[in-house]
């Protein structure tokens, strides 16, 4: 069959070539034939927004026969039909091609948030002609799955009351425990980090909060409580690069409120 191979780019050609497609997809132009290029993924096709092993995949470029003509390799976002950036020019095959979500971003100057798809298109020159391969165009989501904590983890706390001088301003907590519950939400074992328990108050004060691509949020009061928590309406926030987690925390029956942060014990 026949396919029109033109540009998605950001420059445009003179004229576009018409190519001869076999079953092998092997476009030809005349006897001069311009071989398979093969693209698959490496691990994964998801970029992970919340955490730094996922925020990265691969491509692995490689062709049925030798290829001694240099790729360009776009991406466009959330659609192949709409305008690429050039991110690389690759020189020879085979070939592992690392992007991380943030080299995307600088590149393009486009905020890619959860839900996008990046679409990535290759491009090879012959005797001056710009060919686009057409059976390669690969597809990446961009994701955001909560990977806070597991319920093997434990956690260090460190609260910091809002309530003045009357009461200690700082307190610490070992062994906190944050499990996952679905939904992205998690139970976190004492939200005050140690703080109503130095001034008397049991060491559990459980409290579950929604992870929404690294914004933290109050859900509502776990199981093991002594006082009347609320929505504190300060959101929080996840540090996936140092496992940091800052969540604000609001008790209205005696007007305590304050900041906890925890750090993942290594």
């Amino acid at each position: 069959m026949a396919i029109q191979f033109c540009m998605l780019i950001l420059f445009t050609l003179a004229s576009c070539e018409l190519l001869e497609e076999n079953e092998n997809f092997s476009a030809r132009q005349g006897l001069d034939e311009l071989p398979k290029l093969e693209a698959v993924f490496g691990n994964s096709s998801d970029f992970n927004l919340s955490s730094p092993e996922g925020s990265s995949i691969s491509i692995l470029l490689s062709s049925n026969q030798d290829f001694n003509r240099s790729i360009s390799v776009f991406v466009s976002l959330n659609s192949v039909e709409s305008e690429g950036t050039e991110i690389i020019e690759v020189e020879s095959l085979p070939f592992e091609l690392e992007l991380d979500i943030e080299d995307i971003r600088n590149i393009t100057e486009v905020e890619v948030t959860d839900g996008d798809k990046l679409f990535f298109t290759f491009q090879s020159t012959i005797e001056g002609n710009e060919y686009l391969f057409s059976n390669t165009a690969l597809s990446a989501s961009v994701i955001c799955n909560s990977m806070i904590s597991t319920a093997e983890d434990t956690w260090t706390g460190n609260g910091v009351s809002n309530n003045g001088p009357s009461f200690p301003p700082t307190s610490t907590a070992a062994n906190i425990t944050i499990t996952p519950m679905g939904d992205n939400n998690y139970l976190i074992s004492d939200i005050s980090a140690g703080w109503l328990d130095a001034i008397g108050f049991r060491p559990v004060q459980e409290g579950i909060y929604n992870d929404e691509c690294n914004t933290i949020t109050w859900v509502e009061r776990g199981g093991t409580v002594q006082f009347e928590f609320v929505d504190p309406e300060i959101p929080g926030n996840y540090d996936p690069i140092t496992e940091t987690l800052t969540i604000y925390w609001s008790e209205i029956t005696n007007d305590f409120s304050g900041q906890s942060i925890f750090t993942k014990n290594n």
